[in-house]
This record gives C-alpha cells, structure tokens and sequence, in this order.
C-alpha cells in the first residue's frame, strides 16, 4: 500500500481558474468563441446557498 503525503489543491484550483480566465478574455478581445462549460447564475447562487454556508 503507497502512503499518499498531505497536499494542498488550492494552488492548483486558482491556477486553473486564473488560466481560464486569462484564456476567455483573450478569446473575447480576438472575437473567438469562449470554450468550455461555465456555470449559470442560478448554479452559482446554489453553491452559495448550499448547506452547511455560514459566510452570512
């Protein structure tokens, strides 16, 4: 059985959502269509309003 050391995924998370933003903005300013999925507003309110939020 390999033991997994402890690590963090916070760097990882923000690097990806910064190069994902880096890359739809430039797809915005050379007029190309944005690639991927991204979440509604109503997704984004249901994190938000998730169970368990106590940021209020």
């Amino acid at each position: 059985m390999r033991a997994w050391g402890r690590g963090s995924l916070g760097s990882l998370l923000y690097r990806r959502a910064l190069g994902e933003a880096v890359a739809t903005a430039l797809a915005v300013r050379d007029g190309a269509p944005s690639t991927g999925p991204a979440p509604t507003y109503a997704q984004v309110q249901a994190l938000v309003d998730g169970p368990g939020v106590t940021c209020r």
